[in-house]
């Protein structure tokens, strides 16, 4: 995984801090924001169920959370 021109020795999907920061090292991990996704998730589900489904691909944003494994 490439961060900022540095490297990471190691990574996480997530950001669970549970286990990214007790690990040795912290993990370096990718923040989905999973309360919003599955917020969104269901919104869009249940528009689908109303007959108002949105097709296609839905971005969604995240973020790098830079830990002590990124080199």
């Amino acid at each position: 995984m490439a961060v900022s021109g540095g490297r990471s020795a190691g990574g996480g999907y997530d950001n669970w801090e549970v286990l990214s920061t007790e690990t040795r090292p912290p993990l370096t991990t990718v923040d989905m924001n999973l309360e919003v996704l599955g917020r969104t998730a269901a919104q869009h589900l249940f528009a689908a169920m109303d007959g108002r489904a949105t097709p296609g691909v839905h971005r969604m944003p995240c973020r790098l959370t830079i830990r002590e494994s990124t080199l």
